[in-house]
């Protein structure tokens, strides 16, 4: 079965982390950790970070975190324009 790779954005909230957004980012691995690698953080997050961006893969139904980064709202818009940038090189210019 192959896995599906996605980052999800989520915030801090009373209850805990809410889900706020998430980039499908395909079935290769490497594609998925080079675009991780990218990302400006700290992977040292914890539950006082107000933000944290997670690589998940996802095998059958079955969501599971690879990585996670802690981010400032200022690095979460470079995060968002890097992931969009190297999304948008991959399957709309070097695809086709």
């Amino acid at each position: 079965m192959k896995s599906a790779f996605d980052l999800w954005i989520s915030f801090r909230t009373p209850e805990g982390f809410r889900a706020c957004g998430r980039y499908f980012l395909g079935n290769d691995r490497a594609f998925a950790e080079t675009v991780f690698a990218g990302l400006i953080g700290r992977d040292d997050a914890d539950d006082q970070a107000v933000l944290h961006l997670d690589l998940m893969e996802t095998s059958g139904d079955l969501p599971v975190r690879v990585k996670t980064i802690s981010c400032k709202l200022s690095e979460l818009c470079a995060n968002c324009q890097h992931i969009t940038r190297e999304l948008f090189r991959v399957y709309a210019i070097t695809s086709g």
